[in-house]
């Protein structure tokens, strides 16, 4: 298999050809955001507020990550102060990336240095589509490799050696600065409203887009058949389920995966020229070659993504329980405990869902998939009150910086604010100016990674301008 970084230009090549072909297979048709909301288990999203476009540039999503010593690691490097005891035998570095998850930031440095992935710590995973920043860390004596290490889409600063590794959930949160570029303008007194209600009464603490895996959302839906009907129908719904969120070309490939399903060889070349955005099925399809269709060793082939998946349909539960308590005002536990909990307490908490999946305990379908390991005991807070640090409306929108405690969702506070609309086509209302929200709101300033990553970024930008400027041709 190629490494992800030339995976990713074989893919490039690919599509590109096909979207100058048939472009209108590279958008999604619009749907209001209650209708994702809905597709992972929030059912009473606010309706009735003003239309903002989201995530239209990486910048305008900038998530910067708070270490447990409450040391903020930004993506213009302002801040070093390192959290780990003196010595050696691992190399930390703070990680800036546009355009990749940290899961895929880690393959790829990896790679490069010829270690495994596994040698790779993070404290959270931050998303893809956004400018993000974290600590990170590889067990290993390299660092001045590290030092040296020039990849694509990421700015490496920071180095340096100390004991232990950087572990996951060692983080107080993150602070988010966000840019939303706005339909109508937006009034003072009603923002200040907004917020200050926010504030006084915090929202409820649901489970975000990224757990349920961008861009198809159906994390829980292959998390479900895991548990509730065995690895074969995981790895079915993992490789060949249609979502209404995925690009028409990829649902295509899709479709036909489903076509040849039993053909482990003939559906791996099916997918061989799109090598980055099927990796992880190719990697389930070379698993079911090699041992003549042993379905459990094909998603330990994949463990890191199966234990995202039955933790998405752990949230998926969770947002369905928040949601019915804030339409009743049901009493929620607080902390209240995560579907994967072995606390037997956490069984009445999910009980009509769990009737409902025919899952008679998750803690005990967990066994059949021992490489998956989740927390001793596992809990959330339910109702969260997010720290505002400032906010400023301008012609294009609002620009706000906040923090959120770690496993709490920047698009959940969103989803108090605007009726947020992202994807393609972007509409024709969206004001596209570049903006610095961090120089804006006075926290430091992206003139280093527009220096560094202003070419990735602007990539990123000429695939989003090409799908949308093909349609009408």
């Amino acid at each position: 298999m190629p490494n992800d970084q030339t995976s990713f230009d074989i893919e490039q090549r690919t599509l590109d050809v096909a979207r100058t072909a048939s472009p209108e297979k590279f958008l999604v048709p619009q749907k209001p955001p209650h209708t994702l909301f809905e597709f992972i288990g929030i059912k009473n999203a606010p309706r009735d507020l003003p239309k903002g476009y989201f995530k239209y540039r990486p910048e305008d999503f900038i998530v910067e990550e708070i270490r447990p010593d409450g040391t903020l690691i930004t993506v213009d490097g302002q801040s070093a102060k390192p959290d780990v005891e003196d010595g050696e035998g691992t190399v930390y570095f703070d990680l800036t990336k546009v355009g990749v998850s940290t899961m895929d930031a880690g393959n790829r440095i990896a790679e490069v240095t010829g270690y495994d992935s596994k040698s790779i710590g993070y404290a959270g995973i931050k998303d893809a589509v956004a400018l993000t920043s974290q600590r990170m860390s590889i067990r290993a004596g390299i660092l001045n490799e590290i030092l040296l290490l020039n990849i694509p889409g990421m700015i490496i600063r920071n180095v340096h050696e100390a004991k232990g590794v950087v572990q996951i959930g060692a983080l107080l949160g993150n602070r988010f600065t966000l840019l939303l570029r706005t339909h109508n303008p937006l009034t003072q007194d009603w923002v200040d409203e907004r917020m200050a209600h926010i504030k006084t009464h915090g929202i409820m603490n649901y489970f975000g887009v990224q757990r349920f895996g961008t861009p198809r959302f159906i994390a829980h839906d292959v998390g479900r058949a895991m548990l509730v009907e065995g690895a074969q129908a995981s790895v079915k719904t993992y490789i060949t389920k249609a979502s209404p969120f995925e690009l028409p070309f990829f649902t295509e490939r899709r479709a036909r995966l489903l076509e040849l399903w039993g053909d482990w060889v003939a559906m791996k070349n099916a997918i061989a020229d799109l090598p980055y955005s099927f990796r992880h099925e190719m990697d389930t399809l070379s698993s079911l070659i090699k041992t003549g269709g042993m379905f459990s060793a094909a998603i330990e082939a994949v463990q890191q993504q199966a234990g995202m998946w039955v933790r998405a349909y752990a949230s998926y539960a969770a947002n369905e329980v928040l949601s019915d308590a804030e339409v009743s005002g049901a009493e929620l536990p607080d902390p209240m405990p995560q579907l994967l909990n072995p606390d037997p307490k956490a069984l009445s908490v999910y009980k009509n869902i769990l009737e409902r999946d025919n899952l008679r305990n998750p803690m005990s379908a967990l066994k059949s998939y021992p490489f998956i390991r989740v927390g001793r005991n596992p809990t959330f807070v339910p109702v969260i009150h997010p720290d505002i640090h400032s906010y400023k409306i301008i012609p294009e929108g609002l620009a706000l910086s906040f923090s959120l405690s770690k496993g709490a969702y920047a698009t959940t506070m969103l989803m108090y604010l605007i009726d947020s609309v992202t994807g393609y086509p972007v509409p024709e209302w969206v004001n596209t100016k570049y903006i610095d929200a961090k120089e804006l709101l006075g926290t430091g300033s992206l003139r280093e990674v527009k220096e560094k990553l202003g070419e990735d970024i602007e990539r990123i930008m000429a695939r989003k301008n090409e799908d949308v400027d093909g349609v009408g041709e």
